[in-house]
């Protein structure tokens, strides 16, 4: 595993895999560069789908894809778009994809991220149900909010939440469904949870905890929801934010050890040698929360990619990432790094009636 290897295949033309394909060639590396993706769009910053693209549409930001295509061509990565990849062939170190095309490569990184959750039941394949993972699931969402339009979003963590935000800023009736007891559970405190349970009814949006969804009403298009209880909610759309399940179904065809993700080592290398592994897919030990975890944020994604091509390249440096994520809803901006949900004392700097202010998290 120590000569360079001639090329390299990255599955996965999103951030991960952006990240990797520029740092092959920042790294000095000579050799072929595919990146495949299942999208027709070349990689892009996933944040603003939430945000300022429901609200403009229309107005893309210039700072949305990571390059133009004529970057890609000055480099010589060569993109694969609107295809997906099908298969490994691990002996013969080949990606098959699902348009009959093959694609030879001595390393592989696995950039595949995770598929947004869609729920089982009654209704959920009307045509104004939405999941939000890609730009043309931004766009459709953004098609359906218009000034009266009620808006039912499924699920109070950060996506939900975003989305939400957005729709209530565009002037839609807004109603959140969550199941659990708090809003954000597994990246905040239930004190930073009911925080920001307060700022949007402050705005109109109709939080509704302890409440799952039960079946979505109409016939050729969406009318309203029942929750879990039998309470009827009048619905133009509906939006689930129900968490994502990692893409691993390639790897773990191709026998490559999966469990919640693909298995990587501290160097992003999964169980067969020649291949990596990065992004929302990959499954790797944490020092900071001690056990493996799959970071699912922007910064995990661009770092890690770098990581395994790094890694590739010889790099013998272990990949250590501090947990990390950012929100921004209304006019509210929350940050938070570390393992906040298990620490031993609370510090509060400022005040939550004032919107500023830094919480610490500390072990004794």
């Amino acid at each position: 595993m120590s000569e360079t290897p001639k090329s390299v295949a990255i599955i996965g033309a999103n951030l991960a895999g952006g990240w990797a394909a520029d740092t092959l060639r920042q790294k000095g590396f000579e050799g072929d560069i595919f990146l495949i993706g299942e999208e027709p769009d070349p990689p892009y910053e996933r944040p603003p789908l939430s945000k300022d693209l429901l609200l403009h549409p229309d107005a893309m930001p210039k700072t949305l894809f990571l390059h133009d295509l004529d970057y890609y061509a000055q480099q010589r990565i060569t993109l694969q778009l609107g295809v997906r990849a099908s298969k490994l062939d691990l002996p013969g170190r080949r990606v098959e994809l699902a348009n009959g095309g093959q694609i030879s490569a001595d390393r592989i990184i696995l950039c595949t991220g995770g598929d947004a959750r869609r729920l089982s039941i009654p209704g959920s394949e009307l045509p104004q149900v939405h999941c939000l993972r890609t730009l043309a699931d931004s766009r459709a969402i953004a098609a359906g909010l218009a000034p009266g339009k009620s808006v039912v979003v499924v699920g109070g963590g950060v996506i939900g939440l975003e989305v939400a935000a957005s729709a209530a800023k565009a002037g839609c009736k807004v109603t959140v469904l969550e199941a659990a007891p708090g809003l954000m559970t597994r990246v905040v405190t239930p004190e930073i949870g009911n925080f920001l349970l307060h700022c949007h009814r402050a705005e109109g949006v109709d939080i509704r905890l302890g409440q799952g969804i039960a079946a979505i009403l109409g016939a050729r298009a969406v009318q309203a929801v029942e929750t879990g209880d039998g309470t009827r909610i009048d619905a133009d759309m509906v939006v689930l934010g129900v968490g994502i399940d990692p893409a691993d179904a390639l790897a773990r065809d191709a026998g490559i050890a999966t469990d919640n993700g693909v298995i990587v080592d501290a160097h992003c290398r999964t169980s067969v040698a020649e291949i990596f592994a990065a992004g929302d897919v990959a499954n790797q030990p944490n020092p900071y929360l001690g056990g493996r975890v799959r970071l699912e944020n922007v910064q995990n994604a661009q770092n890690q990619g770098a990581a395994a091509a790094e890694a590739i390249l010889g790099s013998t440096a272990p990949f250590e990432e501090l947990p990390y994520f950012w929100t921004d809803q209304f006019d509210l901006n929350v940050q938070a790094a570390g393992d906040t949900l298990h620490a031993d004392q609370t510090i509060l700097r400022g005040t939550l009636e004032s919107r500023a202010f830094s919480v610490f998290y500390l072990d004794q």
